[in-house]
């Protein structure tokens, strides 16, 4: 029972809550008014009030438990002073529509009229986040039932320039979130609970997808043990071998490229040339007369190629790239600036040469571009095989690839690429018996990677509905881990508007993740209906008796406490320091 009343000044309207309850739960007897208790209450949908809550007791024994209105506890949580609803809205607004807090709290007063602190922002935020980390391990049957035909467990860790490890266990099929933790660096005792609980909650996976590092490989020892297939992601497969390929002599060639200062060179011809010209008429420092754009053309394309988005290294090497083109100029020059050439047009061809003679006086480029050469022809020949196309690498768009929407033509070409690389596996092999090469030779670290991860490259398990056709096949890369993170951040950035996100990281607590289960629309009618029944669940979570141990909002580092020592001896000293000074001022005086 409720009912509103208005004080003499007019102000906030007060609202009686009357325990509805006529009986003592205990023994049944006849509730007595026991005392009332005010608070201010802020809700969405009413806005600022104050709750005069009546509660009962047993008339008969009054150690029986006081009961307190349910009407009010589906409003506002027991004890505070915000509703259910704006804490759904807070959140949503935060980790939803990526919000940053003021213009969350400019949109609460400009369209519901609430004026509410930064600060009670980011506690909304934390009650947020709270309630929905319990409701997710409240509704685990609900999306264990949901999850029928099992899930690949995918795994990854990230962090921003070695701050804010965060580990990360999702269902790779339905790209749910199913567990985050905090970790202050990526090793087995870390990763280990956070696993355990993942498959205490979900039940063992049907897979488990992951990268290279020996701490993950060691973190799902016990679901290998079971027989669960243990899958090394192809793309950190290949990767791992390309910066073993690359990563000296490339290393080389970056620094002799920088030393010779030839890419500053070219930049500046162009700008030259770019400044002078108008219409294919030139008149600078190179003389007076026609210049074609087909030089400008020569001299963008020697620094930058066909100007396409360069994948991520090893994938590709643009320094590689470069050195190539630089070495090809001569020959474009002919076919695409034929004669007869200006006087503008010869001179400015024999600076662009100049420049690019530069790269002769590097006599270690000799040895080191040979080398690459030799590694990146090995590199595509392995990735040939693999059939990693660009759509599957981290970056790359998945629409693009052709088998993704058919499952059965997907396990069809796994089969087939399975075969393909058990060939060239034993094909190398016979390659380095025949051969004399030293152990870092290409060949050498293809077949001692192959030795190494044979067993974890196939045997990708699949989906089937009823009559046994294919409808999912656990994916060979990791991307799903790997975009969650970039968009992650890419949210992170927009919430916080700056793009260093180092320590920002490191203060966002893991159960922020679980807020992008949200946005999918399965996830959301297994745990509350619908996003506008969210508020609702929320309180009637609040309402039982809940046993499950959550997770404490984590937002401090390993290093937080050693920081703040450090500011408390800092203060220290500055406060000596003044006293020193202090003193010496009123001896001087004296």
């Amino acid at each position: 029972m409720s009912r509103a009343t208005v004080d003499d000044s007019g102000a906030t309207p007060c609202v009686d809550f009357v325990a509805d309850a006529e009986h003592c739960p205990v023994c049944g007897d006849i509730l007595q008014i026991q005392k009332s208790k005010r608070r201010f209450v802020t809700t969405l949908e009413v806005g600022l009030f104050q709750a005069r809550e009546i509660r009962k007791v047993c008339r008969v024994d009054r150690s029986h438990p006081v009961v307190a209105s349910e009407r009010l506890a589906h409003l506002v949580p027991r004890g505070q002073g915000y509703g259910y609803d704006l804490i759904v809205q807070v959140g949503l607004a935060r980790y939803l529509r990526n919000l940053q807090r003021e213009e969350i709290r400019a949109d609460l007063l400009r369209e519901n009229g609430i004026v509410v602190s930064e600060g009670t922002i980011s506690n909304l935020c934390d009650r947020f986040l709270k309630l929905l980390e319990r409701l997710h391990h409240d509704r685990v049957p609900a999306l264990r039932a949901g999850m029928g035909g099992g899930y690949p467990l995918h795994i990854d860790a990230t962090s921003e320039h070695g701050k804010g490890g965060l580990f990360l266990c999702l269902d790779g099929w339905r790209g749910w979130v199913l567990h985050a933790v905090k970790i202050s660096s990526e090793n087995e005792q870390e990763l280990r609970p956070a696993i355990e609980k993942t498959v205490s909650l979900f039940g063992d996976p049907i897979a488990v997808v992951r990268d290279l590092s020996a701490a993950e490989a060691g973190a799902v020892d016990s679901l290998r043990d079971k027989g669960i297939p243990d899958l090394v992601c192809h793309y950190h497969f290949l990767g791992a071998i390309g910066k073993k390929l690359f990563d000296d002599h490339y290393a080389v060639l970056r620094n002799l490229l920088r030393s010779s200062k030839v890419r500053t060179g070219l930049r500046e011809l162009l700008r030259e040339l770019r400044q002078n010209g108008t219409a294919e008429v030139y008149h600078g420092r190179y003389g007076q007369g026609r210049l074609r754009e087909d030089l400008l053309a020569l001299i963008l394309w020697v620094l930058e190629g066909e100007g396409g988005k360069d994948l991520p290294y090893p994938f590709c090497l643009p320094h590689l790239g470069f050195y190539q083109r630089s070495q090809e100029a001569l020959q474009r020059a002919e076919r695409w600036l034929p004669l007869p050439r200006s006087h503008v047009e010869r001179r400015a061809l024999k600076q662009l040469f100049n420049v690019i003679a530069r790269l002769n006086e590097a006599q270690r480029l000799c040895w080191v571009v040979p080398k690459l050469e030799r590694g990146w022809q090995a590199f595509c020949e392995l990735r040939d095989i693999l059939r990693l196309s660009d759509a599957e690498l981290p970056r790359g768009d998945m629409r693009y690839l052709s088998t993704r929407d058919f499952p059965e033509m997907e396990m069809a070409r796994l089969q087939d690429i399975e075969k393909a690389t058990m060939a060239y596996h034993e094909e190398i092999r016979k390659r380095v018996a025949d051969s004399t090469s030293i152990s870092s030779s290409p060949e050498m670290i293809l077949l001692n990677y192959l030795d190494r991860y044979a067993n974890h490259l196939f045997g990708h398990p699949a989906r089937r509905d009823e009559h046994g056709r294919i409808i999912a096949v656990v994916e060979r890369t990791n991307n799903v881990a790997e975009h969650f993170f970039g968009a992650d951040k890419q949210k992170l950035r927009r919430r916080l508007g700056r793009a260093n996100l180092g320590r920002d990281l490191e203060d966002q607590p893991a159960q922020a993740v679980l807020a992008s289960n949200l946005c999918h629309s399965e996830y959301v009618r297994l745990v509350s209906g619908s996003l506008e029944n969210l508020p609702a669940a929320f309180a009637k979570l609040d309402q039982e008796e809940y046993q499950e141990e959550v997770s404490p909002l984590q937002r401090s580092n390993k290093d937080t406490k050693l920081l703040k020592r450090i500011g408390v001896l800092i203060a220290d000293e500055r406060l000596q320091r003044n006293n020193r000074i202090t003193s010496q001022q009123t001896r001087t005086l004296e």
